[in-house]
């Protein structure tokens, strides 16, 4: 499996996660809320790190300076939604919000930066893509962390 394809299949995987909220017992959605973070977070680090320096060679920058902004975005709902993850009333509209940041941000990025990453070399991301997802996991842990931190229970 190639980077992009690992990056496709993150967001099937952010899709499902969404999809299960809603069938997920309130008891159970805050359990739920640190794999979405978890998931988001690895995604947004192995983006940032290996694929939009990449990006910007073939991609009109204005498009990852966006994406960028999303992570943004993104890392901020879910702080705020580690924090209130017992919540049930505020942590569902905190996660109505993501999901609405994420459905935008997989849109954008499926049609307008992943095709022309695709017909890139991959050797053009170093690493292969499982040395990428490994050293991304890695930095996933530590941005947790900063999350966890930032976003007291």
């Amino acid at each position: 499996m190639n980077l992009i394809d690992v990056l496709i299949q993150q967001h099937r995987d952010a899709e499902a996660l969404f999809e299960a909220w809603r069938h997920t017992p309130d008891e159970e959605k805050p359990e739920l809320c640190l794999r979405l973070a978890e998931t988001l977070t690895l995604h947004t680090t192995l983006e940032e790190r290996w694929v939009y320096p990449v990006a910007r060679t073939v991609v009109d920058g204005s498009h990852i300076d966006f994406a960028v902004e999303e992570h943004g975005e993104m890392m901020q709902l879910l702080s705020e939604l580690l924090r209130i993850r017992h919540d049930a009333r505020r942590r569902d509209a905190t996660v109505r919000q993501l999901e609405a940041v994420v459905a935008q941000h997989m849109s954008e990025e499926e049609r307008e930066v992943l095709p022309r990453l695709r017909k890139m070399d991959s050797g053009v991301f170093g690493p292969s893509s499982e040395d990428i997802v490994r050293s991304a996991s890695d930095a996933r842990r530590e941005a947790m962390r900063q999350l966890e931190t930032s976003a007291p229970v």
